[in-house]
């Protein structure tokens, strides 16, 4: 089953899109050396995994990436570039060479200046390279000490790798010491782009994929993230230590923690408290969890879900006629639609019905929460700063509170963005109305006229 993450939840927490100083998450990953590894690092992060094994086999990869192969496969960048021209382009010899073939093209290729006999020879030079380093790659877990934690994926990958390795053809390859003659040239390039092409382009594969998981490693060490440890569906458990948002600097970190018998944290708290960004923390971590990412966190413990969906940036939808209230229930309604479809999920709300007045705001918010407890198997984050909703909640024992706390120093707020236990009482809209002098600047204009 595909892990559910609609185009609204990736535009929250910014996987491919470029909203804050042009970042994306897929841009904090990308260390990769080659278009194709770039490939295969996207098509990682676009499809999120629901199969626990699927997910501990990509994340131990990258693990093992990161602590045994820092430096991956090592390939000469030039050289990948060529190999991956030459055998995708180029038209493939129609004749089995022979001596004759092999002497023809010594002859054109020194009185002529035809570009296809110089990428022959050229490419099938880069390709005898790049099957060498593969192959030496490819020993290299089985002759270390902890060959036997390699992880499965580079188990499976060797085997196959091996196993064509095995064959006369390409043994005779891995002792090429010498000059490539024109006859061998010849025969390797009939061999490279004809008749086991496929071969090739399945080494290619690997190259790519080695580089989409050097890449995450790369991400991990510069970043200080964790990989999570991932638990059955069954759980039912979110345990975060340390959780940062990684397009902050100096981030302050949050520990979270959902589960039995609560199923729905409320957070409260003044605007500016740090909400939004700790939502958007929360939802990129489970996300790149079950992708087999390491997420921006010191330890992180989840239960492997169907989904994930987030309502952070919502907006009106002119196009529809939307108004933004209206889009808010919409998107509620979208929600509840994908929980029946896929079960178990995280939802995230960042202050539910803000397009409203303040009575509806409350009732809205009130009804909504109580009804997503009755739904056991999932996950919901909803944030509010009206109080008097929180107070109305504390007696369903479905609901844990958590607030963002806000300290008083010589009569102003401060902000530690540390979230703790509890509801807020803080509330400072008047102060932050009267801080910036809104009453004053407008009786000025008033006075101006």
């Amino acid at each position: 089953m595909k892990f559910e993450a609609d185009s609204q939840t990736l535009k929250d927490l910014e996987i491919f899109d470029t909203v804050r100083d042009g970042k994306s998450v897929f841009g904090l990953f990308n260390f990769t050396q080659c278009y194709g590894g770039r490939r295969m690092l996207y098509q990682f992060l676009s499809n999120p995994l629901t199969d626990l094994d699927e997910i501990k086999e990509r994340r131990d990869t990258a693990v093992y990436f990161q602590k045994y192969l820092p430096s991956g496969l090592d390939v000469d960048k030039d050289s990948l570039n060529f190999t991956e021209y030459y055998i995708r382009h180029g038209d493939c010899q129609a004749r089995i060479p022979t001596w004759f073939t092999a002497l023809e093209r010594m002859v054109m290729d020194r009185i002529s200046t035809n570009t296809e006999y110089y990428l022959v020879k050229k490419g099938v030079g880069s390709t005898v390279g790049l099957l060498k380093r593969i192959y030496e790659f490819s020993c290299i877990p089985a002759n270390k000490p902890e060959g036997n934690s390699c992880p499965g994926l580079l188990k499976k990958n060797n085997e196959k790798i091996l196993k064509v390795f095995a064959r006369p053809e390409y043994a005779e390859i891995m002792e090429l010491k010498r000059k490539i003659s024109s006859y061998d040239s010849c025969r390797l390039d009939y061999m490279f782009r004809c008749t086991h092409r496929q071969d090739i382009l399945f080494f290619l594969d690997i190259v790519y994929e080695y580089d989409a998981f050097l890449s995450i490693a790369k991400a991990a060490d510069k970043y200080g993230f964790s990989y999570a440890e991932m638990l059955p569906a069954n759980e039912n458990s979110l345990e975060i230590d340390g959780l940062f948002h990684p397009f902050v600097e100096e981030a302050i970190p949050n520990d979270i923690s959902i589960g039995k018998p609560s199923n729905l944290l409320f957070i409260s708290g003044p605007n500016m408290a740090g909400k939004s960004t700790f939502l958007k923390a929360l939802g990129l971590s489970v996300y790149l969890a079950h992708a087999g990412f390491p997420v921006p966190a010191k330890k992180m413990k989840l239960s492997t879900l169907s989904g994930l969906c987030t309502t952070i940036n919502i907006s009106d939808n002119l196009s529809s006629g939307y108004s933004h209230f209206y889009a808010e229930v919409m998107r509620i309604k979208e929600v509840a639609r994908q929980l029946k479809t896929h079960g178990n999920m995280l939802a995230i709300f960042d202050e539910l019905f803000r397009g409203t007045n303040v009575k509806d705001a409350y009732d809205g918010t009130l009804a909504v929460v109580n009804a997503f407890t009755n739904i056991k198997n999932s996950f919901f984050v909803v944030s509010s700063h009206i109080v008097e909703v929180a107070k109305e909640l504390e007696s369903n024992r479905n609901i844990g509170f958590s607030c963002f706390e806000i300290l008083e120093r010589d009569g102003r707020p401060v902000y530690t963005y540390k979230l703790k236990d509890g509801v807020s009482e803080v509330r400072l809209g008047m102060y932050i109305i009267w801080k910036e002098n809104l009453i004053e600047a407008i009786n000025e204009t008033g006075m101006q006229k």
